[in-house]
């Protein structure tokens, strides 16, 4: 069975080779390995094409002017002919044996739609971190974003087209927005628990790097939508998705109080059901939770900020 490996790369001399490399590398046979340029200002261009495996016609080189990561994804996969597809972002790699391994568990699943792997991600100042996916429950998997990643997934061709592709409007979180339209239509889920994939967090220039208010507004939308659609199927069905959905969005609604409360405020009296309370953790302590009880979300946020300017003032 083919699988298709599809690299989208923007601006990475110096990490696309060990990408090609380790795809390159894995055990699979029947293997296609396409390299999507992303309008490249730097030399990767010419790392690609000085590369043995396109120079040699191992690997296809295809340019297109700078579109985003989700675009040069979809280039590939427009291209591709594999039954299925591996993304691999050009700063990521893949062990030899985590197509091979993914194949096997997708023959014996049934074929799913999509096969979520673990991965290990690497921190810019070099700390690994396991990122484990929550098995078996695609929807809370969702939720919680435990459902692997672009790289550490493998994704079956005629689902990904089916519901349109990557979604090229987004600048962040279009992987866990693709999962979402796939779950939507009825998309099976297998579960790979090895970590067969390393991912490379960069402090800067990635291809979907985008600004950190932007990215927490993506996130409160994506699974505002989440909730929504789970909402529609049944409440008590989805009674700890929807549980679990309040308290991720309250607490990414903090964090945008922080750059306009009055927005915050108006999404969290959109998104969160009434009679909500955030839990205690690492993030919430009971004081925070005192405070919410009596004042309510803005009255909390309103006395921590004034709290804050004090603090600063006094510094």
């Amino acid at each position: 069975m083919r699988v298709s490996v599809v690299i989208p790369c923007h601006n990475v001399a110096d990490l696309v080779g060990r990408a090609l490399d380790s795809a390159l590398a894995q055990d699979h046979a029947d293997l296609e390995v396409i390299v999507v340029d992303d309008g490249s200002t730097d030399a990767t261009v010419e790392v690609l094409r000085a590369h043995a495996a396109v120079a040699g016609g191992r690997a296809r080189l295809v340019q297109q002017p700078n579109r985003g990561a989700s675009a040069a994804r979809n280039h590939g996969l427009r291209l591709a002919s594999g039954t299925y597809v591996q993304f691999l972002d050009a700063d990521d790699l893949l062990m030899p044996d985590k197509i091979a391994g993914q194949l096997e568990l997708a023959q014996r699943e049934g074929l799913p739609e999509v096969v979520v792997g673990d991965y290990r991600a690497v921190q810019p100042n070099g700390l690994m971190d396991r990122v484990q996916a929550l098995y078996g429950r695609p929807w809370m998997a969702l939720v919680r974003t435990r459902m692997g990643t672009t790289s550490a997934n493998l994704w079956a061709r005629e689902a990904l087209l089916a519901v349109g592709g990557w979604p090229e409007e987004l600048a962040s979180s279009q992987d866990y927005a693709l999962l979402f339209n796939l779950l939507k239509h009825g998309a099976r889920v297998a579960w790979d628990g090895r970590e067969r994939t390393e991912v490379l967090k960069r402090a800067a220039g990635s291809i979907s790097r985008t600004d950190v208010r932007a990215n927490w507004e993506r996130y409160v939308d994506l699974r505002w939508a989440i909730k929504q659609h789970l909402a529609a199927q049944g409440r008590d069905r989805y009674a700890d998705e929807l549980a679990a959905l309040d308290q991720y969005l309250f607490m990414a609604l903090r964090i945008l109080a922080t750059y306009d409360l009055q927005d915050a405020v108006k999404r969290y009296r959109t998104c969160i059901d009434r009679g909500f309370r955030p839990e205690v953790g690492p993030a919430i302590t009971e004081r925070y939770v005192a405070l919410f009880t009596l004042l309510g979300f803005a009255g909390a946020e309103r006395v921590l900020r004034l709290f804050r300017g004090r603090k600063h003032a006094t510094a």
